[in-house]
């Protein structure tokens, strides 16, 4: 059951160093064969300083820089267990590069709970040097009642 009360709460900081390998591992992951994040010459010829990240590397800095996410779910009640990813959205103010130091924050941003499932979104936004770079939101969706 959840937490109601964690709704809006924002939990502690945390940094993470973009690092040039877990650039090209996501891509590797997700089948992105662009030559603009393998290449930084040719991310260069397309108006890029270095390989940028490519657009869902969101979720690597909030997984890999946060790893606590998981028992933050846990206490506020989601059965990490039952859990299904609902949904992921970005808006990217900047672009993101190799060597950056970014500055995450995660909320709670919203929470809704019914006799079948409940649905919770978090809030993550990334700084650099202070400035938001990146805005991204994850909405889960865990099952609660009998199937």
């Amino acid at each position: 059951m959840l937490d109601m009360s964690y709704e809006g709460k924002e939990f502690d900081s945390f940094t993470y160093e973009v690092e040039r390998c877990k650039i090209k591992e996501l891509c590797k992951a997700i089948g992105d064969d662009n030559p603009v994040f393998f290449d930084k010459e040719e991310a260069k010829r397309n108006g890029y300083k270095d390989i940028p990240a490519p657009l869902t590397f969101g979720t690597v800095i909030n997984f890999w820089g946060y790893p606590e996410i998981w028992d933050r779910m846990k206490e506020i009640g989601v059965n990490i267990q039952r859990l299904l990813h609902a949904s992921e959205e970005y808006e990217y103010l900047q672009p993101i590069y190799p060597g950056d130091i970014i500055t995450g924050k995660v909320m709670v941003e919203g929470m809704r709970s019914s006799s079948m499932m409940d649905v919770v979104t978090f809030k993550s936004i990334y700084t650099r040097n202070n400035e938001t770079v990146l805005i991204a939101k994850m909405k889960i969706v865990i099952m609660t009642g009998e199937q």
